[in-house]
């Protein structure tokens, strides 16, 4: 495969420029370490302890940093040098960057021009162009002013066209791997250069007058640009459960569930695709409205003005103000287009990456020294990374600034207003904390600043990571932000010292592995412990409770699930029927019926093939001995056996192009995916050469890629757009690179196993009628059964998943668990099923499972309660088939290239797992002395170079099989 994808899905910027941070200069604030035995520390410590104690609270991980401004010394810090993702803590570096190089008096434009004649009589002879400058403020009623100026002006009728420029913005619309299911939701808006009402409108569902009646459903502001398909149903009483969703890269509203016949009205809201348009519709309307008249062909379209004075100029707040409602309220939209007008007015660019850039200039200023990674402004993407204490040097930067005063004044305060609004209310710190707060599932932080009682002002910051239960996160915040209040008059708990840190028999050969400076930022959850001690048998372990991100390490709790659950020898069926018995005549009435039920290895016959089993050549094969010749029926494909959800929650955006995330469905074949085979031309100016696999017309294939000479630059790509099966080819490919591959997911996989089985049928001879479809619906239940194809056995399904870190596979077992034990083939009942399961083995079920593989991260597990899973499977009968699937150091699947030549190689099973930022490894070892371990390792929150922590890794293993 070429890698080049897999790297352009992260991107080099922010690696680089977390490597740019490294040298930056030497902060300014005392380097001096707190005392660890203050009467503060003491209580801070007593307040994590407890935590410790509670099931519900022990896998979150908190990094604290107080800084005396007063004295300017630290008074307390606990794990200050960690990386924690920020959430809207980010907000923070994004406005004090926005302060420090716009000005609080900065304001955003919008401009109208006209292009052609405006005549005696009113009639402008042209068109009407409306651009905008990254204004994330303008609302429907500065519209309306606009309208009005123009009417005021003299126009009172445009025979062009309404032409909008939004290029001030590229047109990355989303940020660096935000979440797919998010999308249709206000906080979670696109971003564009031209915007209105942030880029949402909202949707407000009122339940009909009886029962019987529908609900109904308005936009405000109201749009044509959206529609909304109403499924929605009133009920009986006060409930209501309503769904809102925006299927990806569409500008359609669904509205299902239910709501109350007594219940309040229900309101959402809710974006949509390329919001300029959202702007021309809005901004038609305004026309209309001013009694300006449109030519019966006037349309609404794009453009880039290249020139021109424009004829009315609208300006925004002053940035100062804005800042208010961006920190108050924690406005993610707002901060975006902050961070990308920072980028186009101190870059040239307005993109998330020239932004982003903008803000480290700041940030170098401020003195920080370690790397941090930045990749949006808001804090919405778990690829930002920053620590306490470089967020104290940026608080501490702040107080020397002429801007200081406009960015305290937008920090919620504690029991006013904003985000803090309901907290700390009736104690020391209301009206006295002004802090930024930040939540995402799994995240709470707290960063501001808060006057002791000596009356020193204090600047704090308290990330929290890893956390299964929020409540607990807030109120240790709460508690910190209260006693600082307090500060220095504060009394040591009572009866309370810190618990002494536990030395184990491999302290001394692992400490200093995980204690090298480079990884100081890293979270790291390790536990190894024998499997043959009765005595002790934990041999080492650091953090083995913290709930971290487990990336494909996931996988073992799904397979050793699915192995347990449905046995080692589980096959899966794929069902064919008909709407009556096979005929002796060749010609079959009505429908042929194909009926999946998750089988993960069904497939063509080409470079596609992973696995022997069911094909879709096999099922045509068998339908032609039938001597069946001709179908007069449609091609339906059932897909029923799982629910319709084709990605897992927590999925990048960013990611669908790529066949690690791939659609899943009851009936899906190749892994979801298509392959698109490509290698350069002849000659440099040809296309680039491509071949898809299977041939098929369900994908419509765009080939603008071009050769180019030999040692030009690798530009080619391969993306598919967003929504669709349109697959598009672009960029360079020298002509001395050698050819390649990608995989390329596509969209509703029963419906491209019903094209390909008919394109094959009929390659094989075997006709449809004229207007036969390929469908997707349920078998009726009149239905006759034809056969049924079976798959190979569970546990050679198991290696290969397990073997390759197959994420299809591991997705498709979890649904086929919920399926086939509790009736609901869904992500969630599946994951229900493991939870259940890993209680049986003897392990903590305190975790968030969201998907089988661990492509999400939503997912927070522990090292121990990964290791208690391995530990719980050497004890069932499954156990063989579990540990053969498994990768082998320097042998096989993920292992493959790791270890080799060391006395691991050929001992270690375990399986691998890595997305950015995180690198684990888990699984069975036997040392020296012929002890059997089981280990887990875990790392967390690296913005380096992730070799480092493979390495790390590498040596852990090698000094457990060198063990005696």
């Amino acid at each position: 495969m070429n890698h080049l994808f897999a790297f352009r899905r992260v991107g080099t910027w922010f690696f680089v420029l977390a490597l740019l941070l490294q040298v930056a200069a030497s902060p300014v604030l005392a380097k001096e370490e707190a005392a660890s035995s203050s009467p503060l520390a003491l209580s801070i410590e007593k307040f994590l302890a407890d935590l410790k104690n509670d099931e519900n609270s022990k896998g979150m991980y908190a990094g604290i940093a107080v800084y005396d401004l007063t004295d300017k010394k630290y008074v307390y810090k606990h794990n200050a040098k960690r990386n924690f993702i920020p959430a809207s803590n980010m907000k923070l570096f994004t406005t004090i960057a926005g302060l420090d190089k716009l000005g609080p008096d900065y304001q955003w434009k919008t401009e109208v021009f006209v292009s052609g004649k405006l005549n005696n009589g009113g009639v402008l002879q042209g068109d009407l162009i409306l651009k905008g400058y990254g204004d994330p403020s303008l609302k429907p009623d500065d519209l309306q002013q606009m309208a009005k100026a123009i009417k005021d002006l003299g126009i009172k009728r445009i025979n062009g066209n309404l032409l909008l420029d939004d290029s001030y913005f590229d047109e990355t619309r989303l940020g660096t791997s935000w979440m797919w299911d998010d999308e249709p939701y206000g906080y979670s808006a696109q971003v564009s250069g031209l915007a209105v009402n942030k880029n949402f409108t909202t949707l407000t569902a009122t339940p009909g007058k009886t029962v019987n009646d529908a609900p109904v459903l308005t936009m405000n502001p109201a749009t044509t640009y959206i529609t909304v398909t109403n499924q929605l149903k009133t009920t009986a009483g006060k409930e209501s459960n309503v769904l809102v969703e925006r299927p990806r890269g569409k500008n359609e509203i669904i509205v299902s569930g239910t709501i109350g016949v007594q219940a309040a009205p229900y309101a959402e809201d809710v974006t949509m695709e390329d919001p300029a348009f959202y702007v021309g519709d809005l901004w038609k309307d305004q026309l209309l409205k001013q009694g300006i008249a449109l030519h019966p062909k006037t349309e609404v379209k794009k453009t880039v003005l290249q020139s021109g004075v424009p004829l009315y100029t609208h300006l925004s707040k002053p940035l100062g103000e804005i800042t208010v409602e961006l920190n108050k309220d924690s406005d993610n939209f707002y901060a975006e287009m902050l961070l990308k007008t920072l980028g186009v007015t101190q870059k040239g660019e307005g993109s998330f990456e020239a932004g982003s850039e903008a803000v480290a200039d700041v940030m170098k200023r401020a003195g920080i020294e370690s790397g941090f990674r930045q990749v949006d402004g808001s804090g919405l993407s778990r690829f930002n990374m920053i620590t306490p204490e470089q967020m104290i040097e940026t608080l501490v930067f702040l107080q020397e600034q002429e801007y200081r005063t406009e960015l305290e004044k937008s920090l919620p305060i504690a029991g006013v207003d904003g985000t803090l609004k309901n907290r700390m209310k009736g104690t020391s710190a209301e009206k006295n904390l002004v802090a930024k707060t930040g939540s995402l599932s799994g995240v709470s932080t707290m960063s501001g600043y808060v006057t002791a009682k000596n009356g020193h002002k204090l600047a704090f910051s308290i990330l929290i990571n890893g956390i299964y239960k929020s409540k607990y996160a807030r109120e240790l915040q709460d508690r910190i932000g209260i006693l600082l209040t307090t500060y220095p008059d504060i009394a040591a708990p009572e009866g309370f010292s810190p618990p002494e840190e536990k030395t184990y028999p491999l302290s001394a050969l692992i400490d200093p592995i995980l204690d090298t400076p480079e990884a100081a930022g890293v979270t790291a959850g390790i536990i190894i412990k024998s499997l043959d001690s009765k005595d002790d048998p934990v041999l080492y372990e650091r953090d083995a409770d913290k709930l971290l991100t487990p990336a494909s390490n996931l996988k073992l709790l799904t397979t050793a699930t699915a192995l347990n659950q449905l046995g080692s020898d589980y096959v899966f069926k794929t069902e064919v029927y008909g709407d009556a018995p096979i005929t002796s005549t060749g010609i079959q009435q009505g429908n042929l019926y194909v009926k999946g039920y998750g089988d993960p290895t069904l497939h063509t016959e080409n470079a596609l093939k992973v696995q022997e089993g069911v094909s879709i050549e096999k099922i045509a094969g068998w339908l032609k001995q039938q001597g069946i010749m001709r179908i007069n029926g449609n091609l339906v494909m059932d897909d029923s056996y799982f629910d319709q959800q084709r990605l897992g929650l927590g999925w990048a955006w960013d990611d669908e192009s790529y066949y690690y995330n791939p659609t899943i469905g009851a009936l899906a074949m190749n892994r979801g995916t298509v392959m698109i085979e490509f290698k350069p031309a002849n000659d440099a100016g040809e296309p680039v050469e491509i071949n898809l696999l299977p041939q098929t017309a369900y994908v419509q294939v765009i080939n603008e890629a071009k050769t180019v000479q030999k040692g030009e630059e690798n530009t080619f790509a391969i993306l598919r757009d967003r929504g669709t099966n349109t697959i598009r080819l672009s960029g360079n490919l020298p002509l001395d690179h050698e050819g390649d591959y990608e995989r390329v997911p596509v969209e509703e996989p029963a419906k491209y196993v019903g094209s390909v089985l008919k394109e094959t049928l009929e390659q094989h001879g075997i006709a449809f009628a004229p207007k036969s479809e390929v469908m997707i619906q349920p078998v009726p239940p009149t239905a006759v059964k034809w056969t049924q194809f079976e798959s190979m056995p569970l546990k050679e399904i198991v290696q290969y998943l397990n073997k390759r870190s197959d994420n299809y596979y591991a997705e498709m077992l979890l649904k086929t668990l919920g399926a086939a034990k509790k009736g609901k083939g869904s992500a969630g009942i599946g994951a229900e099923i493991v939870q259940e399961t890993v209680a049986s083995l003897g392990g903590n079920t305190t975790f968030d499972m969201m998907d089988g593989s661990g492509l999400t991260r939503y997912n927070l597990i522990s090292a121990r309660q990964i290791a208690s899973v391995l530990e719980g499977m050497t004890k069932e009968s499954t156990f063989a088939a579990y540990n053969d699937s498994l990768p082998i150091a320097g042998i096989d699947g993920t292992l493959k290239n790791r270890l080799k030549d060391t006395t691991a190689a050929n001992n270690l099973h375990a399986k691998t797992g890595s997305m950015t930022g995180v690198n684990t490894l888990s699984g069975y070892i036997t040392t020296k002395g012929k002890e059997k371990l089981v280990v887990s390792i875990m790392f967390n929150g690296y913005v380096e170079d992730e070799e480092l922590f493979t390495k790390m890794q590498d040596q852990i293993i090698e000094i457990l099989a060198s063990y005696e």
